[in-house]
């Protein structure tokens, strides 16, 4: 019985098979095969008794007759099977019972070369490795000086015998020192083209085409790549044969198949080029970089010009030599158009999703530092199943739709014009709903009310001017805001300030926290610099005094300063509350309320800023009021299951549970009228004619008047449900309504509807506003316009690709 390799296979190469072993190297040319057996023979009378006789390891002490033996091995082995190309046939002997097995020369073991189709000699070198590790150590040096020969891997007869001499000379010094083996490996297969190893389990690695996970082995001694390859052919046999030859993918490795050449030479040449040679455009590694190096242009809006920097290069080549990043030019017109457009289907598809089909916007305009002025249009909206958010998260979703430069002295016209062909192009064509839209700039509100269009005040802008206004109306808070710039200023500029801080920082036991600058125009910034300031009391009265600055600040001054902190500071936790990616409309007239009982409680807490405190009133009033009577916040707060009614009085309760009541009957008749599309293909059922049965005797129309019936009833089933809703227990505060509501939908599916509405809106538009804010961002925006290509679409992704979670 014999076995033969398929025919494609055997007259185009001959396949070298490698141990398992990951951490077993030889040299280049020096890999390891097996192929299947065709004939079993042995000589006139020997038997495999005898021939593991002449074979003991007591040979090992005799040099000629060991190498008489390995070269007469060899040679039989090689009258046995078809081609024998591995050293390993020096020390092993095919069984003449069985050919699917081996004998060992040095001890009486039977190892098993695999089973038919597929034999191997990896399980051979494991064997060596473990119970004759002498002679492989031995046999690696040896090799190291045997000459090449054009038709043999292992340098003809003479090569033999020069092994066989080697491992006499140094068997003494084996036994005195153990075989060490090394501890990691060099990857030369190109078989790991096509896969990475596991960060988590460096036994496993992963598929690059079909993220598969694979074993390597069990144990980290035993890695090879034999199944890797096994896996290319089963799963990927096209890319294999794309390559136009096996030999691209298959190169010598630790366990895994190499191309024979006709010399250890021509091998060892062509497996160093193989492994120098750079990947194509398509390979799958250099696709992941070059979409990587796209997303950190789009991401740290750095021009396309970056990847053309000589360090940037140096530090590609020390990471993946055999990739070629492509020209700034492909990046800029091809990597991030492609991607921008990549994005925009994936939000589309994202805002499809929509609870309800609403989408509510955020609109605002931005002025660089260069007065450049920019359109930005958020979208906000919630959904409960979502094909792109992954597991755990929120139900609250948002995307930059568009950011766009106007001109500075624009007029209304072109923003109405710009505003509609946004509805049109992300909503409308999509057979969404506009909801309400937040902004904090004047214009873009009369447009939206002109267009008959629900805009909000932006409550995050409101308490920004409420405070401004106030830190300008009190004399004192201003000088001390004053000093305490130049004190900062000062250390900033000063090492020697700086230093004198640190220590006696550590001497009063202090954080070790430098002092904040602010920026005048956000009141924010210098209530940190206030607060900090308090914080290092100690230190910076000291250090004013040997450094010998100019500004010092008086014990009353401290106690004003102190002052200004406690009140400005539930403002700032208020903002930065309503910040937060889950705030909504329901929190507004509760923070309201807030703020108004704390001012008054100021009053009595804090000295010498009561016209700052009595601004702050007068503030609120004049500038929040119209909130606290707005039906949209009202609704927004009795729909939050924190809040519902227990901020109303009785009379104001009742009163908004009957609005909500219509709210919810208007949207039912107005959903109820909206003919849907039936999911079965029916059509529309024909009206009756006259030849049919009358009125009386057909059924069917009494349906007419079930639907009549049921509609009358409908205001009482939608004032119970109010009622069972109102009468459950307010949830604790830290609660997503969201999250309530998902649970509730199947309960009460109108007023979920309803609730998700108006939860679903944002208070704020701060999120969109830190687009321009950092330094990077304004350096990117400040450049030359050359330097500024596709500037729009790169914010446009480095505010959406975090959002999608990069998956596009």
């Amino acid at each position: 019985m014999t076995d033969e390799v398929p025919q494609n296979i055997n007259e185009s190469m001959d396949i070298k098979e490698e141990p398992d072993d990951a951490l077993y190297h030889l040299s280049t040319g020096q890999a390891l095969i097996d192929t299947p057996v065709t004939a079993l023979s042995f000589p006139e009378g020997a038997s495999e008794r005898d021939i593991l006789l002449t074979s003991s390891p007591d040979d090992l002490s005799e040099g000629p007759s060991l190498n008489k033996d390995q070269s007469s091995v060899f040679q039989q082995n090689k009258k046995i099977m078809k081609r024998v190309k591995s050293e390993v046939w020096h020390h092993f002997i095919v069984s003449p019972v069985d050919h699917l097995k081996a004998l060992c020369r040095y001890c009486p073991c039977v190892i098993s070369r695999g089973k038919r189709g597929d034999f191997g000699t990896s399980c051979l070198m494991r064997h060596l490795m473990r119970r004759h590790p002498n002679v492989l150590k031995n046999q690696k040096g040896t090799f190291e000086n045997i000459p090449s020969s054009p038709r043999s891997p292992y340098a003809t007869l003479a090569a033999a015998e020069a092994l066989s001499s080697k491992i006499t000379e140094n068997s003494s010094m084996a036994e005195e020192k153990p075989h060490i083996l090394p501890v990691t490996s060099k990857k030369t297969s190109k078989l790991w083209n096509h896969f990475s190893i596991c960060t988590t389990d460096p036994t496993n690695v992963v598929c690059l085409h079909c993220s598969r996970t694979i074993s390597r082995g069990k144990k980290t001694t035993n890695l090879g790549t034999s199944c890797l390859f096994r896996h290319m052919q089963r799963f990927h046999g096209n890319i294999l044969e794309n390559k136009g030859n096996v030999s691209r993918v298959l190169v010598s490795s630790s366990a895994g198949c190499q191309v024979r050449s006709d010399s250890m030479e021509t091998t060892t040449a062509t497996t160093s080029e193989d492994s120098n040679e750079k990947y194509n455009e398509y390979h799958p590694i250099a696709k992941k970089i070059t979409k990587l190096v796209a997303e950190m242009l789009a991401l740290d809006l750095q021009p396309s010009s970056l990847v053309e920097n000589d360090g940037f290069n140096r530090l590609l080549e020390y990471l993946q030599p055999q990739y070629s990043i492509p020209s700034s030019t492909y990046f800029s017109s091809t990597a991030i158009p492609e991607m921008y457009d990549s994005v925009k289907e994936v939000i589309v598809s994202h805002l499809k999703e929509a609870e309800g089909g609403i989408v509510h916007f955020t609109a605002g305009i931005w002025v660089s530092n260069q007065t450049h002025e920019y359109l930005t249009l958020t979208a906000h909206w919630a959904t409960f199943e979502s094909s792109v958010r992954p597991p755990g998260q929120d139900f609250h979703c948002s995307a930059l739709l568009n950011v766009s430069q106007i001109d500075c002295d624009y007029n209304l016209t072109d923003i109405k014009k710009q505003l509609e062909y946004l509805w049109d192009t992300w909503i409308i064509s999509s057979g969404l709903k506009i909801g309400f839209t937040v902004t904090d700039n004047q214009s873009i509100a009369n447009i939206l009310d002109d267009n008959e269009q629900a805009s909000m005040q932006c409550f995050g802008h409101t308490i920004d001017l409420i405070v401004s206004e106030a830190i300008k109306s009190q004399r004192m808070v201003q000088n001390l805001l004053s000093i305490a710039r130049k004190i900062c200023e000062r250390v900033h500029r000063s090492a020697k300030a700086k230093e004198k801080l640190a220590e006696l920082q550590k001497v009063h036991d202090l954080p070790e926290n430098q002092l904040v600058q602010d920026i005048p125009s956000k009141w924010n910034t210098s209530f940190y610099m206030l607060e900090r300031l308090v914080e290092q009391k100690k230190a910076i009265d000291e250090l004013s005094i040997e450094c010998n600055f100019r500004e010092l600040i008086s014990c009353d001054q401290w106690e004003v300063m102190q002052s200004v902190c406690h009140a400005l500071k539930p403002f700032e936790v208020v903002c930065r509350e309503m910040s937060t990616r889950t705030a909504t409309l329901g929190q507004v007239i509760p923070l309201i309320h807030i703020l108004n009982r704390k001012i008054d409680m100021l009053f009595d807490e804090t000295m010498g800023i009561d016209n700052m405190l009595k601004s702050l009133k007068d503030g609120m009033v004049s500038r929040m009021s119209s909130a606290l009577r707005d039906p949209r916040y009202i609704w927004a707060t009795m729909l939050d299951p924190r809040y519902k009614t227990s901020l109303f009085t009785e009379e104001e309760a009742e009163q908004y549970k009957q609005d909500l009541v219509k709210e919810l009957d208007l949207s039912y008749s107005t959903s109820g009228e909206r003919k849907s599309v039936v999911s079965n293909g029916c059509s529309e059922v024909p009206a009756p004619s006259n030849s049919g049965p009358s009125s009386k005797d057909n059924l069917w129309a009494l349906m007419d008047d079930i639907r009549n019936k049921i509609r009358e009833e409908r205001p009482k089933s939608s004032e119970l449900t109010v009622l069972e809703y109102l009468e459950e227990e307010i949830v604790d505060q830290s609660c997503d309504p969201l999250d309530y509501w998902n649970l509730k939908k199947f309960l009460w599916p109108d007023l979920a509807k309803v609730a998700i509405r108006y939860v679903g809106c944002p208070p704020s538009i701060i999120p969109a506003e830190t687009l321009f804010s950092t330094a990077s961002k304004s350096c990117s925006l400040n450049q030359t316009r050359s330097m500024l290509e596709n500037i729009e679409r790169r914010i446009f992704l480095k505010v959406n690709l975090p959002l999608i979670y990069f998956q596009y």
